[in-house]
């Protein structure tokens, strides 16, 4: 890309893109600078995802024959160049130059400027749309699954964490570092922040918008300082704190230090893809 998000690669255009450009609303382009901000931490501060969900996915996408993805909110790049490793013909798009800037930079050949809302793309122009941990940040979940139906021939999949079961989705363990802050920042003057985690978020869209398959892709059992939570926070890796004065989250985040001092945590960490077919998919497909 030349260092241009804008630019369209060669190749894409031709067979992908809608000839006629969709603005990008105003709350998007708000959002869209937050991520330009994120991008120079994303990579640091996001969990990668285990080698088991990747070639999981790799083989639920083989197993249905689909091998043109547009990955939506593509980021850095950091689904998308293990997929392309393997294989798999992906597009991405996405809002923020910043993010695009940083995926360009791991030689990923198709990125696309566009928002979950109104991609720029051609009816049924890919075979799936892939979502990895991004539904939730959408404000209307429904309308970006239903923009993916538009591009693709067999819907949108959405790579997501899954709750272990007997676990609370609303506070698992690991989330302790984010509750202490929030608690502390309320007191400071900042309130609802850090209230809901993605996975939270997740199932969520789950019990409104019920796929036809979820598929577990990784389980695994992790161990780590709850301290880790808040190196997170610290560098403002969540979009919520872009906002709060750096002497406001020091402070919080030094008397949470104090109060969590070197305590672990060991929770299970389960991985999970879900698959919306487009309403004209044929029943045969969507239960197979």
């Amino acid at each position: 890309m030349d260092g241009d998000p804008d630019r369209v690669p060669t190749g894409v255009a031709p067979k992908y893109l809608n000839p006629l450009p969709r603005p990008i609303p105003m709350v998007i382009t708000n959002v869209s600078r937050d991520f330009d901000t994120l991008s120079a931490v994303y990579d640091e501060t996001r969990q990668p995802l285990d080698p088991a969900t990747i070639h999981g996915l790799h083989e639920f996408l083989h197993e249905h024959q689909w091998n043109a993805v547009l990955e939506v909110g593509v980021g850095t790049g950091r689904v998308a160049r293990p997929l392309l490793d393997l294989g798999v013909h992906v597009v991405g798009v996405d809002a923020s130059r910043g993010m695009l800037g940083r995926a360009s930079a791991k030689h990923l050949p198709y990125l696309v400027r566009g928002n979950a809302y109104r991609l720029p793309f051609r009816p049924a122009a890919f075979d799936v749309c892939l979502f990895v941990h991004v539904l939730h940040i959408l404000d209307r979940p429904d309308a970006g699954l239903e923009e993916a139906a538009r591009v693709s021939r067999h819907g949108a999949l959405a790579v997501l964490d899954l709750p272990p079961k007997g676990s609370s989705v609303d506070r698992p363990p690991e989330q302790e570092p984010r509750r202490i802050v929030r608690e502390l920042l309320t007191g400071a003057g900042y309130p609802d922040l850090l209230r809901s985690g993605p996975r939270a978020k997740e199932q969520e869209i789950l019990r409104t918008h019920p796929p036809v398959e979820v598929r577990v892709l990784s389980d695994r059992e992790i161990t780590e300082p709850l301290s880790k939570g808040l190196n997170l926070i610290e560098k403002r890796a969540y979009r919520q704190l872009l906002r709060v004065p750096s002497d406001v989250l020091e402070r919080a985040v030094a008397v949470a230090r104090e109060t969590l001092g070197d305590r672990t945590v060991t929770y299970q960490r389960v991985e999970a893809v879900a698959w919306w077919p487009p309403p004209t998919e044929p029943s045969s497909a969507r239960e197979g």
